[in-house]
């Protein structure tokens, strides 16, 4: 196959994939699959369809079957291929299930875990890898090796699953990359002595694939690859890595940052005591170059800029030079973690302070651990003296303790009196949800928190009650700036349930499996269960 033949079919499968990208993007859009902004990690500011990976998958694999005759010219078999495929299948039908009902960690994961057993069954192997020194290390010749290909298979293929998955924050990123990383894969395997025609073919499809895509994806985004895709695309690498010829050291130095970030958020997170895949937060790198001012059109083209270049030294290189380069690229991580640490905590210090009233762990779990930390050091206070029975008042707690641990924030707890509360709206006790009692109610838990913050020398207060659906964020702001100008404070005010905050509060409370009430707090809101 010449360079033109190569070259008709990378246009042929781009343009298709543009054409399922826009499919996927308005079946998305009538099926209400999509991601809602909220601030936080979330940085584009109106709903985008997700399922994007759908697009990749069909476009990959209808080519690769149109084109199996040179495909499988070479010494991978129909049985390999197939392995691969189910594999693809059980991620996709993960990706969507998660894109739709929003999975818990420990059901995500399922899914990329079953598609490498299907590799494995397919028979895709590791059959040697070369040392730095590029002496070659055959695992399945010798008795003490058995099974350490498929050891060796697992751990990198959901270790680039997860890569792709986690990576996935900015407009074109995964997309993008995974496009440079095929297209080396495809030089590497029909210029060099390693000269493999149907690996560079299958390389070449997901290169214009993924091209096709970012087409609708690159900022600002029109579609997003959703949960299927973004492991799609890790685990697609990765199996053209191994199929290569085991050439990991090339696909890692395309790759070498996002997989050192995820090596060091795992880290991270485990010296925080977090769950390394559970945990969700703005740590990673790409969040860090935006927080530094720079634009996601700039923060992806650095990461571009390093795949391209190593990608291509690695190209030319032999093992003890991919060794070498692997090296400086960890040295330079381990430079910007160094540089990020000291900066963060710079920027931190320079932060307001802001005590957060915090009604929930449903509430606050977006208000306090999202929004108001970017801007603020947040420090939680529970006054919610209206809560009926005191086991509903330390359950509640507990939850907003989770809350504090997850985002790394001070809470302080106001003892329980609802005897006095009670004092308090006598009179009021047959007043409508929402009346003058609920507004006794407001200004009682607003003002303990500007006292409270003028005791400690805080200037700002707020409260997480404009987040309710049920509350008026009106009436509670206009109480809240009436009760600071009393108290010469500033109200960070604001109805926290706008631009799809609800939305996103919810889908953080699931994920944390937080417990979610069905009444406000007091005897009187209490709903009757028929």
């Amino acid at each position: 196959m010449n360079y033109w033949q190569y070259l008709t079919i990378f246009l042929a499968v781009t343009i298709t994939a543009i054409l399922f990208t826009q499919i996927v993007r308005q079946l998305a859009l009538k099926w209400k699959i999509v991601d809602w902004p909220s601030g936080g990690r979330k940085i584009h500011v109106d709903r985008i369809p997700l399922l994007g990976g759908l697009a990749i998958f069909f476009s990959f694999f209808i080519f690769l079957f149109i084109l199996h005759p040179q495909i499988l010219a070479g010494d991978l078999e129909a049985r390999n291929w197939w392995g691969v495929f189910a594999g693809a299948v059980v991620i996709m039908i993960g990706g969507i299930l998660d894109d739709k009902y929003n999975l818990k960690a420990k059901y995500q994961i399922i899914f990329p875990v079953i598609a490498i057993i299907c590799v494995i069954l397919g028979g895709v192997e590791i059959a040697k890898i070369s040392n730095p020194q590029g002496q070659l290390i055959y695992l399945n010749k010798s008795f003490l090796f058995i099974g350490l290909s498929e050891i060796f298979l697992f751990i990198w293929l959901l270790a680039m699953t997860y890569t792709t998955k986690l990576l996935d924050g900015l407009d074109g990123l995964v997309s993008g990359l995974t496009v440079i990383g095929s297209l080396i894969i495809f030089l590497f395997t029909i210029t060099t002595k390693y000269y493999q025609p149907d690996v560079g073919l299958a390389a070449l499809i997901l290169a214009g694939a993924c091209l096709g895509f970012l087409a609708l994806n690159w900022y600002p985004a029109k579609i997003f690859l959703g949960e299927g895709g973004s492991l799609l695309l890790g685990y697609l690498l990765g199996v053209l890595a191994i199929i290569s010829g085991g050439k990991i050291a090339i696909t890692l130095l395309v790759m070498a940052l996002p997989v050192m970030d995820l090596l060091w958020t795992i880290i991270r997170r485990l010296m925080k005591g977090q769950h390394p895949f559970k945990a969700a937060d703005n740590k990673h790198l790409h969040h860090r170059f935006l927080a530094l001012g720079w634009s996601q059109k700039k923060a992806v083209l650095i990461f571009y800029s390093f795949a391209v270049i190593f990608g291509l030294a690695g190209l030319f290189s032999q093992s003890e030079g991919k060794f070498i380069l692997l090296v400086v690229l960890l040295l330079i991580m381990l430079l910007l973690v160094a540089f990020f640490s000291r900066w963060e905590k710079r920027q931190q210090r320079k932060k307001p302070k802001v005590i957060l009233h915090i009604c929930c762990a449903g509430c606050g779990v977006y208000v306090g651990g999202e929004l108001l930390s970017h801007d603020y050091q947040v420090i939680l206070y529970y006054c919610n003296l209206n809560i009926y029975s005191l086991e509903e008042y330390e359950k509640r707690y507990r939850e907003v303790k989770r809350v504090a641990a997850k985002f790394n924030l001070p809470i302080i707890k106001e003892a329980y009196d609802h005897g006095k509360w009670r004092e308090m709206v006598v009179g009021y006790e047959a007043e409508p949800e929402g009346g003058r009692r609920c507004h006794l109610c407001y200004h009682n838990r607003l003002e303990a928190t500007a006292k409270l913050a003028q005791e400690k020398g805080v200037k700002y207060f707020a409260s997480t009650l404009t987040m309710s659906p049920h509350k008026d964020a009106r009436v509670i702001n206009d109480i809240a700036e009436k009760i600071a100008e009393q108290y010469n404070l500033e109200y960070v005010g604001d109805n926290f349930k706008k631009f799809h905050g609800a939305q996103r509060s919810a889908y953080l409370s699931k994920k944390m499996s937080l417990y979610r009430q069905d009444y406000c707090g007091c005897e009187f809101s209490i709903r009757i269960k028929k």
